[in-house]
């Protein structure tokens, strides 16, 4: 890193603001300490001992804020070398993640500003650091507990209750902090109770579906990361506006996560290959390997194995599925296309869309938002409006307008220089020349040597397939000697890849539905004995807790009639 004690003085280049204006050629931006104190256009005086950073032909845009992060051990390069310069931490051991945050903030670990709340309030915890209030004012005396120990803004998630909800965005407006949800139904009331923003746009396609249809589907999806995406594959056009308009006179927040898509949207083996490309790099090299392998692996888990192909024959998308198995990509697609939609009819109701990626834990950090910018501009969003999702609307959410995500005099010196304009092609904000964090230019480079200081207290991930039920096998009964036996077995949490086990041996199997699988046991399988019937869905490598072996069924196998009668 270099700067801080000398000045630095960009000039030359062409500056996006943040602010939505006309961008200024020419520029010269000039950085003492860690605040810009001077932005003109053309050259003006600098201090004669600055550092002057020549950005002609490129162009200069405040730092990248990416809304919706899990910060990991291995995050701090990639954010910054991606020229993220701060994050929102979405779920971790508070402890941890306030010691990151401070550990940066005090120049004693390099990353982006982290910006954290700790495991959240859930309606049901699934981790040992998520908080269940039984009421509203067991939620305020969370809250101000949490307000006590430092943390940046407060979380809820699934199952908490608008009323809890509003007892914690009571208490967070009156310290000055933002309150966040991620949730399973509409919106409106979650809003109008005081939440500032939503994750993944969770709430909002729930908040059209009206249709007694429509709400009969959206009850039938059960599972976890169903609920991201399929809700859009239900939702009502004809209520998009007044939805819309709610929220843009509220205020409220929309982060889309719109890089959960991607798979699906034609992206996936390019990205793979762009992943495996980076993660190749030996200054990665203290990335662990599960961790890798979960970041490839996630276009598997999410979206499912690629189809089968014959040479010379054309792969027939209908037939594929994607998130867990569970809905079709042609259903997936048009969901994508719904909430394109939706997210154009906020903002040009003046509503607020913001960056997020769930980098970290799903997909790798940095990357990762330059693709989340460029699938808004896809939807329809300009350039200009993707850019302000990143930087001056990213820190209004963060409730830090006043010091970060824009180029403006006496803001911190938060800003990056890229390689081309990205308002002409937005994917431009991929080239980056130069990163300044906090007045100081920062090593954008990868080091095999970097270390985290305060490693993660635990490896626990939120990414993996549910440990199957088996409720029934039918038939129950075989005969030794039989050809083969045709079980239908149903339960809950099945999906495409699962795999029914007669004793220790896998054996045929074919999805129908998330309850009902077929398999076949085949003739040499079947001697006399009782032999227990188990549904296998696979693990993630590191994480033992996700994926497994159902509970067993008996099936029995007796003599066959002809043996018996012997």
């Amino acid at each position: 890193m270099a700067g801080r004690e000398t000045p630095i003085v960009v000039q030359g280049g062409r500056l996006i603001d943040g602010n939505g204006g006309k961008p200024v050629d020419h520029a010269t931006v000039v950085i003492e300490g860690n605040r810009i104190t001077r932005v003109a256009a053309g050259k003006v005086d600098a201090p004669k001992e600055a550092r002057v950073i020549d950005a002609s032909g490129k162009t200069v845009l405040p730092g990248l804020i990416d809304n919706h992060v899990h910060y990991r051990n291995h995050s701090a390069e990639l954010f910054l070398a991606h020229g993220v310069t701060s994050v929102r931490d979405l779920g971790n051991p508070l402890g941890w993640i306030l010691a990151q945050r401070d550990g940066v903030a005090m120049g004693k670990i390099p990353g982006p500003r982290i910006f954290c709340a700790g495991g959240g309030f859930y309606g049901r915890a699934t981790a040992e650091f998520h908080m269940v209030p039984a009421d509203p004012d067991e939620a305020r005396r969370a809250t101000v507990e949490l307000m006590n120990q430092g943390v940046d803004y407060l979380k809820t998630h699934l199952g908490v209750p608008p009323d809890i909800a509003h007892a914690v965005a009571e208490e967070a407006h009156e310290a000055g902090l933002r309150v966040t949800g991620h949730l399973e139904s509409s919106i409106l009331p979650y809003a109008a109770a005081g939440v500032d923003g939503v994750e993944h746009a969770t709430g909002c396609a729930e908040a059209t579906i009206r249709s007694e249809e429509g709400l009969r589907k959206l009850a039938s999806i059960k599972l976890w990361l169903a609920k991201f995406l399929g809700p859009w594959t239900l939702a009502e056009r004809e209520h998009f506006s007044e939805v819309t308009e709610f929220l843009a006179k509220r205020g409220t927040f929309i982060e889309p996560t719109m890089v959960l898509w991607g798979s699906s949207m034609g992206m996936r083996e390019r990205w793979e290959r762009e992943d495996y490309e980076l993660l190749k790099s030996p200054g990665l090299s203290y990335i662990p390997e599960d961790q890798r392998l979960l970041w490839l692996d996630h276009h598997y888990l999410a979206y499912g194995p690629r189809p089968k192909q014959e040479p010379g024959q054309d792969v027939v998308i209908g037939n594929r599925y994607s998130i867990y198995g569970i809905l079709p990509e042609d259903q997936l697609r048009e969901g994508h296309r719904r909430l394109q939609m939706f997210l154009c009819e906020l903002v040009t109701a003046g509503g607020h869309v913001v960056t997020g990626t769930d980098a970290g834990a799903a997909v790798i950090p940095g990357r990762s938002l330059h693709r989340e910018m460029g699938f808004l501009v896809a939807a329809g969003l300009s350039p200009m409006q993707a850019i302000q999702a990143a930087t001056k609307v990213g820190a209004d959410y963060l409730g830090k307008g006043s010091e970060l995500g824009t180029v403006e005099e006496g803001k911190l010196a938060d800003l990056i220089v890229v390689n081309g304009d990205p308002l002409m092609d937005i994917t431009h904000i991929r080239e980056i020349d130069t990163v300044i964090k906090d007045g100081e230019i920062i090593d954008t480079r990868y080091h095999a040597t970097f270390c985290n200081p305060i490693p993660r207290p635990t490896s626990r991930e939120f990414y993996g397939y549910p440990v199957p039920k088996l409720e029934e096998v039918s038939p129950k009964v075989g005969c030794e000697g039989d050809r083969k036996i045709e079980l239908t077995l149903k339960g809950s949490d099945f999906f495409p890849n699962s795999c029914v086990c007669f004793g220790g041996s896998s054996i045929p199997t074919r999805f129908i539905s998330q309850s009902q699988l077929a398999a076949t046991v085949p003739s040499h399988l079947l001697r006399v004995c009782t032999v227990p019937v188990t549904v296998v869905n696979p693990k993630p490598r590191e994480f033992p807790d996700r994926g497994g072996t159902s509970n067993a069924l008996p099936f029995m196998v007796k003599f066959s009639p002809v043996a018996e009668a012997l």
